[in-house]
């Protein structure tokens, strides 16, 4: 379990902001409002509560502050190499530490408390968990929770769309749509005249008649792709249509695939031209220096404002950009796979 790598909305954008505000928002009023540890902290018992107010508001947002950078470090951290949770808690406890020395500083220094700093740092470093772990708690398990509606409501909308159209039952008599010609009728009536007309031998067919109709192949969809890292020892098989797309991370590749109704990545230690040699026979094109897209799964290639870029059409996916080194192979790759 600690070494599972932690799910990518951890280190989300607008969840790290959300945690900061709620953070921020349910310590200062924790601390103001129930005053806990009122002799561990410092001295409050001759101040008004504008005066708590105002210390615990400085304070809360030093922590806020080095929060914020914390988690911006750990966002580009996780993005260049995934982290597991063991990784991840341990990152939770140098955080609270420098809190904690944050804190420390501000009450000798500031407030000026006469206690000795080693003994304010040391009440720190067990009062300050007390308070951050229970906002981190609550905020985690709401962002976990709304990303698990998200991916049902996704699931029921792919669901709907993937419904079977009903057509109305027809009429007994014959009905001709407004939009039919009458070509396709005339065209049927010449076939089936033409074969009236001519003799059937029934030796010719029979020496045209295959002897046993060959076996359906499976669909490419079905075939399962090994995954081997630098050691070539098997590490992971996927089935190839629930393969999104290959990502680089230095020494390692980041498989992004589906797993039931959830987007799953696995850290392999290999080379993107490793993987992109292997691919390419299976539709799998390299649209950026750091980027091995599965082409079957792409819904969109469009361009804005920003370049062009990859869209596989689910909310949780990234888009990927195409850069110009291979926009003209990639358009190239669309034109040729068209129904044109």
């Amino acid at each position: 379990m600690l070494n599972k790598i932690i799910p990518d909305y951890y280190t989300n954008k607008d969840n790290i902001i959300f945690y900061l505000i709620f953070v921020f928002f349910f310590s200062l009023g924790f601390v103001n409002l129930f005053t806990p540890f009122q002799g561990a902290w410092y001295n409050i018992q001759h101040y008004t509560r504008a005066q708590l107010f105002t210390d615990t508001l400085i304070m809360v947002a030093g922590g806020t502050l080095i929060l914020a950078i914390s988690r911006i470090i750990l966002y580009y951290a996780h993005k260049k190499k995934p982290i597991n949770y063991l990784q991840y808690f341990s990152w939770m406890v140098v955080e609270v530490f420098f809190i904690a020395l944050m804190y420390a500083i501000i009450v000798r220094y500031v407030v000026d408390d006469a206690r000795d700093f080693s003994e304010i740092f040391t009440r720190a470093v067990i009062f300050v968990p007390t308070i951050i772990v229970i906002p981190t708690v609550i905020s985690h398990l709401y962002i976990s929770s709304r990303y698990k509606d998200e991916r049902i409501e996704e699931l029921e909308s792919q669901q709907e769309q993937a419904k079977p159209v009903t057509t109305p039952p027809q009429d007994e008599e014959f009905s001709i749509s407004e939009e039919f010609s009458g070509d396709e009728f005339i065209l049927d009536n010449h076939l089936t005249s033409s074969v009236e007309n001519q003799p059937v031998e029934k030796q010719s067919i029979e020496e045209h008649k295959p002897e046993s109709s060959p076996e359906p192949s499976a669909p490419p969809a079905s075939k399962i792709i090994n995954f081997f890292d630098e050691k070539d020892e098997l590490q992971l098989s996927l089935r190839l249509d629930h393969i999104y797309f290959i990502e680089s991370a230095e020494n390692y590749v980041n498989v992004y695939y589906r797993n039931k109704e959830n987007t799953e990545r696995f850290t392999l230690r290999s080379s993107l031209k490793k993987q992109q040699e292997k691919l390419g026979k299976y539709g799998f094109i390299r649209c950026h220096r750091s980027y091995l897209v599965n082409f079957d799964n792409i819904l969109l290639l469009r361009k804005d404002k920003n370049g062009p870029y990859l869209d596989f059409g689910a909310p949780n996916l990234p888009q990927i950009p195409v850069s110009k080194t291979y926009l003209d192979s990639v358009t190239a790759y669309f034109i040729s796979n068209s129904d044109d």
